[in-house]
């Protein structure tokens, strides 16, 4: 998540209202407006009404596009997210529904979905830390307790199976030594790797942090962005939660903690190694987060401050293994 990518190319007005055609022959489309963030896929709200009746009540859908940098992926991200949006549904998880899914790509020409849209913001700052986080907490884990179908676990990549082969190497990948403490952290976890735990196989959302969560009147009522899950430790989850938020100078972790064993009523396998990971992941910079954090509604963070952050982390992390 450390890199920024390539998206995709803004729709024209001729493909927004083949969308809304396509949803309703009689639809027509009365605004547009971009979503922020968008790390891994341009986001467009598209308001529509149906053109036969006299209500001026309208509708809005997501139309999400998948950028150039997943063209080669297999199974695509596209496939994934519109299987597990369905497999959320039916298990009455708060997520977006799909709406559309082959019939877009053919509109937008490169691999898209559309799904509901749900009106609410991402919460990034917390005014009472443990409902906050007993929230977050309780959503995640009703995810993690999903029973996982076949199609599931075929289109869904392993948590594990990245790992593996990152800890297996003789050396770090270069996004990690560019980071002055890459390598010791690194190395850190390769030590740690052998003994991990590797025989959940839960569904996790992979990339859980607050900004991709909605509220409305300090409730969560929707996990967003599903085109990366992995199937594995429902502590990886946990940890991206803790983690992000020290990147963005928030020490939440012992609240997350105490919030995950009330509400789970299970415990966290090697935890330290997961968060270790997590901080990884986030190498070798992750100040490029900065304006969409600022963006989103979180402090009025520099790039340096995230970066600063990021390294008292990993610092505290070392110290502890």
């Amino acid at each position: 998540m450390a890199k920024l990518r390539e998206l995709a190319p803004e729709p024209s007005g001729d493909q927004f209202q083949l969308i809304a055609q396509t949803i309703d022959p009689n639809a027509e489309v009365v605004s547009t407006r971009q979503l922020n963030g968008g790390i891994s896929c341009r986001m467009d709200v598209l308001e529509i009404r149906m053109a036969n009746t006299d209500s001026d009540e309208t509708s809005r859908v997501v139309v999400r596009q998948y950028g150039p940098w997943h063209e080669k992926d297999d199974p695509h991200p596209a496939d994934i997210e519109a299987s597990v949006l369905d497999l959320l549904g039916k298990n009455d998880v708060a997520a977006p529904s799909l709406v559309l899914d082959q019939q877009a790509t053919k509109i937008m020409s490169n691999r898209t979905i559309v799904t509901s849209f749900i009106d609410g913001r991402p919460k990034l700052i917390a005014n009472d830390l443990v409902d906050w986080s007993g929230q977050l907490v309780a959503a995640v884990s009703k995810v993690h307790g999903i029973p996982l179908t076949p199609k599931i676990k075929k289109l869904v990549p392993s948590l594990y199976t990245g790992f593996e082969r990152l800890f297996t190497r003789s050396e770090p990948t270069d996004e990690i030594t560019q980071h002055p403490l890459g390598h010791e952290l690194w190395q850190a976890a390769k030590n740690l790797w052998p003994k991990v735990s590797k025989t959940e196989d839960h569904l996790l959302h992979a990339d859980y942090w607050p900004g991709n969560t909605l509220w409305n009147n300090n409730e969560l009522i929707a996990i967003a962005d599903w085109e990366e899950p992995r199937l594995g430790e429902p502590t990886w989850d946990i940890a991206v939660i803790v983690q992000d938020a020290a990147c963005f100078g928030m020490d939440i972790e012992d609240a997350v903690i105490s919030q995950h064993r009330k509400i789970s009523g299970r415990n966290l396998m090697d935890y330290d190694f997961w968060r270790i990971t997590v901080a990884l992941s986030e190498m070798p910079d992750p100040g490029v987060w900065a304006a969409g954090y600022r963006a989103l509604g979180g402090y009025p963070l520099t790039a340096k401050n995230v970066r600063d952050f990021h390294t008292d982390s990993v610092k505290k992390l070392l110290d502890r293994v």
